[in-house]
């Protein structure tokens, strides 16, 4: 599990480089708390090693259930091998779950493929400082994009979208390929993620492995 909890803890600092959530606390005893501060979405708990310990659940329930600012104001989020046995502890403790399913996802960078985009797109990628964004264009539309944050040496993807009029093209494929290419360049050499049942197939297409469940949860 402890492989696991480290992995989870990284995950989380990539994470919030992409969505610019910087104030990160570290309670030293299992919850990292994420002032994400937007709307809806005021405070986020991420619990490390949740089955071994679900008393770290009961804590993260009770501090998202006493966030002020109304429904889903106060999120967590965790990893495990027991989604029944989770969805059950933090249903009884008053959260809301979210019903689709999501896995933590991680790769050597080195064994994901090189991809080339179809003549017809045009893909850009550029660096702002530890965030890498791509965006696959036709004509000047972006029609797919997604960013990798670059924390020592893991890469840490978020955001990969494709207009649903473009799916099915590679299109997703090759900005996972720029983001690596540069994330490597950068000195990273494992990749993390979350995958939705969206992008869980693209991503097993590519060589990525599932480390494990991920559950979400919000204050009702």
């Amino acid at each position: 599990m402890r492989d696991r909890e480290e992995l989870v803890r990284r995950w989380q600092a990539g994470w919030s480089v992409s969505r610019g959530w910087t104030t990160v606390e570290d309670d030293n005893d299992g919850i990292l708390t994420v002032r994400a501060g937007e709307e809806n979405r005021a405070m986020e708990y991420v619990v490390l090693d949740a089955d071994d310990k679900p008393e770290r659940v009961e804590r993260a329930a009770e501090l998202a259930l006493a966030e002020g600012g109304g429904r889903g104001a106060g999120w967590i989020t965790l990893a495990t091998d027991d989604k029944e046995a989770r969805i059950e502890q933090l249903e009884d403790l008053g959260l809301e779950v979210q019903q689709d399913q999501d896995w933590l996802m991680t790769i050597q960078l080195s064994e994901q493929p090189a991809l080339k985009l179809h003549e017809r797109y045009a893909l850009h990628t550029e660096l702002e400082s530890d965030l890498i964004i791509t965006r696959a264009t036709l004509h000047g539309g972006v029609v797919s994009s997604g960013r990798m944050a670059v924390v020592g040496e893991d890469a840490v993807a978020d955001r990969i979208e494709t207009d649903p009029a473009h799916r099915r093209r590679g299109l997703g494929s090759a900005v996972m390929a720029s983001l690596v290419e540069t994330a490597a360049a950068q000195g990273a050499k494992r990749g993390i993620l979350i995958a939705s049942i969206d992008g869980l197939r693209l991503y097993r297409s590519l060589g990525w492995k599932v480390v494990a469940d991920i559950i979400i949860a919000r204050s009702r």
